[in-house]
């Protein structure tokens, strides 16, 4: 199992495979080519989950917010989304732990499983992306080998999940 370099963090390569097991997914994507907006893979997920997705770059960070860009050709797209609570990432060799997006590291290739929310901001109505979980894709310019692609969920206390078909 890959388990990305956190900020502050240094992990060994080759651990979490059993996270694989608990309904966490693979996902194959071809490389930058791929869309930037997607689909999610058949997997479990939160019930009401709808199987949006974004792939691009890591280019901003907050403890709660994460901003990514896709570049094609001379167009880039920016997508942000925020996560509710901490993301469950890597904390040692065998587990996890509740981490902010701030321990994701800049530059990183990710998709993100979200979905859009509306919320109330001054009155007024707003849509905003809620990150459902994170796959790392590339880290440290290097691809992550499919069989080491395992999405972290950002859910807190999540506990019902349910099958997505395409």
């Amino acid at each position: 199992m890959y388990i990305p370099r956190l900020r502050g963090h240094m992990l060994p390569n080759d651990h979490l495979r059993g996270l694989v097991s608990c309904g966490l997914l693979m996902l194959v994507l071809s490389g930058t080519g791929a869309a930037q907006k997607g689909t999610a893979p058949n997997g479990y997920y939160p019930a009401g989950y709808n199987g949006a997705t974004f792939t691009g770059r890591v280019v901003q960070t907050t403890d709660d917010t994460i901003t990514l860009n896709y570049v094609h050709g001379s167009k880039t797209d920016t997508f942000e989304a925020y996560a509710a609570g901490p993301c469950n990432l890597p904390a040692t060799k065998n587990k996890t732990q509740p981490m902010p997006l701030s321990k994701v590291q800049m530059g990183a290739v990710v998709t993100l499983f979200y979905e859009p929310k509306e919320t109330k901001v001054y009155g007024k109505k707003q849509r905003k992306n809620q990150i459902i979980g994170i796959l790392f894709l590339e880290e440290n310019g290097r691809k992550v080998a499919e069989e080491h692609q395992a999405m972290f969920y950002c859910i807190a206390g999540a506990s019902h999940f349910m099958g997505f078909q395409q």
